[in-house]
């Protein structure tokens, strides 16, 4: 075993302690952090020929990059729709790295019950019907990547094929309709191989960013009967609407 990480396990209990201290610290400061530090240019640093274990990693992170990060934790940064981290989302991702668990299959862990559970708590509080399904991904971006692809197969089977099955080429054009689509649908949308030209946008309430229900309509009528993918928004970005 390599020395250093024999040491950090030797030494986790007093690791996890220095982590604990230095987030600390970090979160009792926002009030006097800059939201957005200014942008400094860093030369890049060679790769070390050894490790410097977890203790020298945290002590090279504090000293070189820390003070660089923005105050993203903070109620005042309002650069992006993220807020804060939550003192339990917190002890959660802790609890996460700790445990380690693949999360594909029920044989040889009760995770993928855990995450039906909490899916099954959100279906309840958004009202949703029973079969409702779900599965948590790692952000926004992949989460409309994801339903994107959901759409894409059941266009699939609405011809005939399987997308999975049978490959991209085989399923011709989609259009996906949206009145103010968020910049991830044209990213996934070309991720997944449908192209950004297959969005169509569809007419918005005058002064406003929500779509208007008849221009929709009519959109979805001129299709005659072909399928289409709708991506909806409840809230969005610039104004929640």
């Amino acid at each position: 075993m390599n020395p250093r990480l024999r040491d950090d396990l030797a030494d986790l209990p007093g690791l996890l302690h220095e982590a604990r201290e230095h987030a600390t610290r970090f979160l009792a400061g926002l009030g006097e952090r800059p939201v957005g530090p200014p942008p400094r240019s860093r030369e890049p640093v060679a790769l070390p020929e050894s490790g410097a274990g977890a203790r020298g990693a945290l002590e090279v992170f504090e000293r070189r990059w820390a003070a660089g990060f923005s105050g993203g934790a903070g109620p005042r940064y309002l650069g992006f729709v993220v807020g804060g981290s939550t003192p339990a989302a917190l002890a959660g991702d802790w609890l996460t790295a700790a445990y380690d668990q693949n999360a594909d299959s029920g044989v040889d862990s009760s995770v993928a019950d855990l995450e039906r559970e909490t899916v099954a708590w959100l279906r309840d509080l958004f009202g949703l019907p029973g079969a409702h399904e779900g599965a948590f991904v790692s952000g926004a971006t992949m989460s409309n990547a994801t339903g994107l692809a959901i759409g894409r197969e059941w266009v699939g089977e609405r011809r005939g094929l399987s997308v999975a099955e049978q490959g991209l080429a085989a399923l011709g054009p989609v259009k996906v309709l949206s009145g103010t689509p968020h910049s991830s649908i044209g990213k996934a949308l070309s991720m997944l191989g449908l192209g950004r030209s297959a969005l169509c946008r569809v007419g918005v309430l005058p002064g406003r960013e929500a779509v208007d229900v008849r221009s929709l309509e009519a959109a979805l009528r001129e299709l005659d009967g072909e399928p289409a993918i709708v991506v909806a928004n409840a809230g969005t970005v610039n104004t929640v609407d």
